[in-house]
């Protein structure tokens, strides 16, 4: 059979496939699995979100957000505390404990090597291509 060029969803795949790996390897040298640095650093990013923004921001169920938070909380590296005006929520906080510089360097890392070779311009090219996909693939899982 012959050889066929990717389609672009394997292409997309295998790039994300390795992004994972490399993301992966990486975070294990802080004693977190990507799905917990990931929390981490979306919490960073959403400092004081409730688990449910949390959840819905992560694409994932509330009860996988809240096991991944119970696990940093057991490093001590995020804090659960009421939110005032609703006794059964909690916002979600980074602890003085939590460095996420290094994982935020090494996404900066990896955005600097996947931009490598690559013009400016097709750069920006490309962020709006993959950023139409992304609305296309949303549209597409509404259906």
């Amino acid at each position: 059979m012959p050889d066929r060029p990717y389609t672009i969803v394997e292409t997309l795949i295998e790039l994300t496939r390795a992004l994972r790996a490399t993301f992966e390897q990486r975070v294990e040298r802080y004693g977190l699995t990507y799905a917990r640095a990931r929390l981490l650093t979306t919490i960073g990013r959403h400092e004081g979100a409730s688990q449910a923004e949390l959840a819905a921001i992560l694409g994932i169920e509330t009860p996988t957000l809240k096991r991944l938070l119970d696990a940093l909380e057991e490093q001590g590296l995020a804090e659960r505390r009421p939110i005032p005006e609703d006794g059964r929520k909690h916002a979600i906080h980074l602890t003085e404990s939590a460095r996420i510089e290094p994982l935020l360097g090494f996404r900066a890392e990896v955005d600097t090597a996947l931009a490598q070779g690559i013009a400016p311009e097709e750069l920006a090219v490309t962020r709006r291509t993959l950023a139409r996909m992304a609305q296309n693939i949303e549209k597409l899982r509404q259906e």
